[in-house]
């Protein structure tokens, strides 16, 4: 069995971790001992983490309009047309300023509150403050693939979790089926192979399977899609 950290790793979980904890704080805080500025710079922690997560969600798909824009300028697809020029984003108003280390922070406050003679087994629960324990079984072990384009590049990412590397195979919709693309040790690799000459746009899938001491094992992913056009 491993127990993991009650805070979760990805950003937006984080987000929903911490937004959970802030509402619910001041349900427990005289209690607890803590304060009502400690509550009120908790609140300003969490506005400020939530907009930052969408302020960088809309200039990625932003960014994603412009690639998208520039690739027809070059070249015509099919028979879809170009509209206006992407625009850029339209932000609303940013929430206080609040100083860096926002989950440092948070840390020190839940291992005070895990201190603290009113602390309850019930209330960590509520809080989101008590980690999981999870048990390891390889056998069902199974990737999770999330294929963005960087540039005109497909971008693999995924999560080695316990195991040591993954093979990570590709469709490119030669006829082949799908291949390995290799053994990678690291969470994100870009595919920069071309398409073939008279190809200007095609679809390609992706799977993979964990890997553990130079071993396959549990469940091969979902297949991912992606459009790749000719840059």
């Amino acid at each position: 069995m491993t127990t993991i950290s009650y805070i979760p790793s990805s950003d937006s979980d984080k987000a929903i971790w911490l937004n959970n904890f802030t509402t619910k704080i001041n349900t427990y805080a005289t209690a607890l001992g803590i304060s009502s500025a400690e509550v009120t710079s908790l609140q300003k922690d969490n506005a400020m983490f939530t907009y930052i997560l969408n302020l960088q969600e809309l200039y990625k798909q932003t960014l994603n309009n412009i690639t998208s824009y520039k690739n027809m300028l070059k070249h015509a697809v099919g028979q879809q047309h170009i509209a206006g020029v992407p625009l850029a984003p339209t932000l609303g108003t940013a929430p206080a300023q609040v100083p860096e280390g926002i989950f440092d922070r948070v840390s020190k406050l839940v291992k005070r509150i895990k201190s603290s003679s009113a602390y309850t087994e019930s209330i960590g629960q509520d809080l989101g403050i008590i980690a999981p324990v999870q048990v390891f079984d390889p056998s069902i072990m199974q990737p999770e693939l999330k294929v963005t384009l960087d540039g005109d590049r497909p971008h693999i990412k995924c999560s080695k979790g316990y195991s040591d590397a993954i093979d990570l195979y590709v469709d490119r919709k030669d006829g082949n089926g799908f291949v390995l693309i290799g053994r990678l040790t690291k969470p994100d690799y870009i595919d920069i192979a071309d398409l073939p000459a008279n190809i200007v746009l095609a679809e390609w899938d992706y799977k993979a399977r964990y890997v553990i001491a130079n071993n396959v094992v549990g469940l091969m992913s979902s297949i991912t899609s992606i459009v790749v056009k000719k840059s």
